[in-house]
């Protein structure tokens, strides 16, 4: 008889956490009303006391990924030494771009239309299109974009050609 692979599941770790987790939903499910009480005063309590902290980890900890990049550490290949790189850098930048503008766009665009459902901006109410500041700030940011590219784009030529 074949044996069973053996489960990745730790046990110790996942009853307690599945415990809390169906209780905290059984909770809420029953009574809404108090869980929400308790979840907003829960999440003062964090942000009054621990707030400071967080904003002092995230500052040291961009400090240190800043200090890596400079240094030699910042320059050590990830993979084989053999292994050239599968995307170039704007690809790959265009990739992370594209991957925190798609999850804005998933956030946003249910978040805003909800959000205006529930308290219309003051332009809606005096009769104005919420549409003309929205797309005015998408071609101001869109114009900067491109101005900056191209500003990069002809120094570099400048500079290629110097040499």
């Amino acid at each position: 008889m074949s044996k069973l692979p053996r489960s990745t599941i730790l046990l110790p770790v996942f009853v307690p956490a599945a415990t809390i987790m169906l209780l905290l939903v059984i909770g809420t499910a029953i009574n809404p009303e108090a869980a929400g009480e308790l979840f907003s005063k829960v999440l003062a309590f964090t942000t009054d006391t621990f707030g400071w902290f967080y904003m002092l980890a995230v500052a040291i900890f961009l400090m240190f990924i800043i200090a890596l990049a400079f240094s030699p550490y910042g320059s050590i290949k990830l993979g084989p030494d053999h292994a050239e790189a599968e995307y170039k850098f704007l690809e790959w930048f265009a990739m992370l771009f594209s991957a925190g503008y798609g999850i804005a766009l998933l956030f946003y665009g249910v978040a805003e239309p909800v959000l205006h459902f529930a308290s219309p901006p003051l332009l809606f109410s005096l009769g104005f299109s919420y549409l003309g500041d929205l797309w005015c700030g998408w071609l101001v940011t869109g114009v900067l974009l491109v101005s900056a590219w191209s500003a990069i784009v002809r120094a570099l030529n400048a500079l290629s050609t110097n040499r």
